[in-house]
């Protein structure tokens, strides 16, 4: 009886998005990627390529290429960093600049006024909270 030879596994950079997202750990020395550290070798990296977490010292002794299979980017960027423009809003793009004597501060102290509505309601007990009381009192 001759056994069935079982078709290659293919392997989608879907699949490896997947992968990435359920794991924050390096793939090279399997310890955790921290977002704030002090140590610049630990700064966070993601695979411009698959987009795969890395200590920068891991990435680069790995040559200096992404370990992922299937992927061989060499280039990373920073995690956290603006990857896109920026968008940059000046007072002369406004149409009127907010003062003092303006509506905006009227706006300002109604906003105030109903969180603090709210913090009060939300710190008034509610009615199972009394009945709970009155019950184990």
């Amino acid at each position: 009886m001759e056994e069935e030879e079982l078709p290659p596994i293919e392997i989608t950079f879907d699949d490896i998005e997947e992968a990435n997202q359920l794991s924050q750990h390096c793939p090279i020395c399997a310890g955790p990627v921290l977002r704030h550290v002090e140590e610049p070798a630990l700064t966070p990296v993601i695979c411009g390529g698959c987009g795969t977490l890395y200590h920068k010292a891991c990435f680069e002794q790995s040559g200096g290429k992404c370990a992922v299979l299937g992927c061989d980017h060499t280039e990373y960027v920073v995690y956290g960093r603006e990857t896109a423009d920026v968008l940059q809003i000046k007072y002369t793009d406004l149409s009127q600049r907010p003062s003092a004597n303006n509506k905006s501060s009227a706006n300002t102290k109604d906003l105030k006024h109903e969180q603090r509505r709210r913090v009060e309601q939300m710190e008034t007990p509610g009615f199972w909270q009394k009945f709970w009381a009155w019950l184990f009192n």
